[in-house]
């Protein structure tokens, strides 16, 4: 009876193979390559490479449609075995059609608010009659639990929680029918990182969650998620720790352009400014604005700064188009 011996891959075939496992819809003169650049000793050249690529995928003439055979089979095989992958991704949240009137605050890090810029912008939402509140993120602080250096003399994560109670529900009270949307920023979410290198156990517990210790659901709050965006109408609206920016600079919207490419709104950095940009494919002009906070600006860790207070304000089209007001407060008085 004639033996088969089963034919053993030299290493180039070998990492040709594991080169279209991964990128199965590169085209072959391209893959090749990025072959030959990574193991410039495997092949002569790239010509080779890419002969080694077309056999694999069984477009090297009649020789190579076995080895094309035995590959799809594999691939096959490793499809099937293979757990599915995982994402982090998260899907936008987008206020329902019917909103109109949005105030945007951002950066209040209860309790170390400015009281008066705060109220200065509560009071404009009244007179504006708006039917949406987002809270974008760092409402609350968390000092006592963050990872940075702590100040043993300023407020407990208790009392922090009391005051974030008491200010969602006078919020509520002010704005018994609008819409409030509670976004998790980076201080938010101290809570859970705390939690989460603390006592890792009870994060499966709804009672430790912020949504459950501040009673959202009484208070008819939406949470959304750290770093799940937001859509305002066409308007992104992001906190701005989703950014690949570790400071904003003199301009963080002119800095957030290159990483966006589009129009957006988002607080953080706690400045107010614009940039503005053209998309390269469809020639339609956008802004982009960042929003400047609401808390104290004198803060121990840094005094000296280029912070300034502010909100944004949103009008809403029913087709999706908006308006936007990115306001600054001096003094409490609103420009």
């Amino acid at each position: 009876m004639k033996q088969t011996s089963k034919r053993i891959d030299v290493p180039s075939t070998a990492k040709a193979k594991e080169y279209l496992l991964k990128y199965p819809n590169i085209p072959s003169r391209t893959l090749a390559r990025m072959l030959y650049k990574d193991y410039p000793n495997l092949w002569k050249s790239e010509d080779m490479t890419r002969g080694t690529i077309r056999k694999l995928r069984g477009s090297a003439g009649e020789s190579s449609r076995t080895i094309y055979v035995d590959f799809k089979k594999q691939l096959a095989a490793l499809k099937k075995e293979l757990p599915k992958g995982e994402t982090d991704k998260k899907e936008p949240y987008y206020l329902p059609k019917s909103i109109k009137r949005v105030l945007l605050l951002s950066d209040i890090h209860l309790p170390y608010q400015d009281d008066e810029a705060l109220f200065a912008a509560l009071q404009y939402g009244i007179e504006k009659n708006i039917d949406c509140i987002i809270l974008n993120g760092d409402t609350v602080d968390f000092h006592a639990i963050s990872r940075h250096e702590k100040n043993p003399y300023k407020r407990d994560v208790a009392y922090e929680l009391d005051c974030l109670k008491v200010f969602l529900k006078g919020l509520r009270n002010m704005f018994p029918k609008a819409l409030i949307i509670y976004k998790i920023g980076n201080h938010d979410q101290r809570l859970e990182k705390y939690l989460m290198l603390k006592a890792p156990e009870l994060l499966a517990i709804s009672d430790f969650k912020l949504s459950d210790l501040c009673k959202f659901n009484e208070f008819n709050i939406i949470e959304v998620e750290s770093k799940q965006y937001i859509y305002a109408g066409k308007l992104p609206i992001l906190h701005g720790h989703e950014l690949p920016m570790k400071s904003g600079g003199e301009n963080p919207a002119n800095l957030s352009k290159k990483a966006l490419g589009k129009q957006a709104i988002f607080g953080h950095f706690h400045k107010t400014t614009v940039a503005n940009g053209r998309e390269f494919d469809k020639g339609m002009s956008y802004s982009i604005y960042s929003t400047g906070c609401l808390c104290d600006l004198h803060p121990d860790y840094l005094p000296i700064n280029q912070w300034n207070h502010g909100f944004a304000y949103i009008e809403l089209s029913p087709s999706g188009e908006y308006r936007v007001e990115n306001k600054t407060i001096q003094n409490g008085v609103i420009y």
